[in-house]
């Protein structure tokens, strides 16, 4: 596994929980995992990188569950107000005021990206409620089966 994916994936890691949390799981002090996220060392140790590499692993086969898992409605969906577009501008607004801010977090761009895509994913496992035209269309029989006159 290439280790900018490792950074990559940590650095998200580090985003959904906190900096130490994070370096516990993989059995690395919070500064030696900083340093990696931010590129200060090159190479982290083998037995390092293999935890880092099997936590990404067990990550990815939660995530495949997660997207075999039955839809339910998301904290974010819930919070927010209704539809895709008003509640990704709602996220948007709230990041504004950090970029006009004279000295902005530091995460607050990568914090947003994940908001909006953590967003979009609750949004894309939503199951549309069938409205009474489609229910309709659903029982009406094929075309071929309509009795001809």
């Amino acid at each position: 596994m290439r280790l900018e994916e490792l950074r990559s994936f940590m650095r998200e890691l580090v985003l959904e929980s906190s900096l130490r949390p994070a370096a516990k799981r993989v059995g690395l002090g919070h500064e030696a995992l900083r340093k990696f996220i931010i590129g200060e060392t090159d190479r982290p140790h083998e037995r390092s990188r293999r935890a880092m590499g099997q936590l990404y692993l067990e990550r990815k086969r939660l995530s495949v569950a997660e997207g075999e898992a039955a839809p339910s409605a998301g904290q974010l969906k819930l919070l927010l107000p209704r539809g895709l577009e008003k509640a990704s501008a709602e996220i948007t607004a709230v990041f504004e005021v950090f970029r006009g801010m004279s000295r902005p977090p530091a995460l607050a761009a990568d914090l947003e990206r994940w908001l909006l895509r953590r967003l979009q994913a609750e949004y894309a496992r939503e199951v549309p409620y069938p409205t009474a035209s489609r229910r309709r269309r659903e029982k009406a029989p094929p075309d071929e089966a309509a009795p001809k006159k």
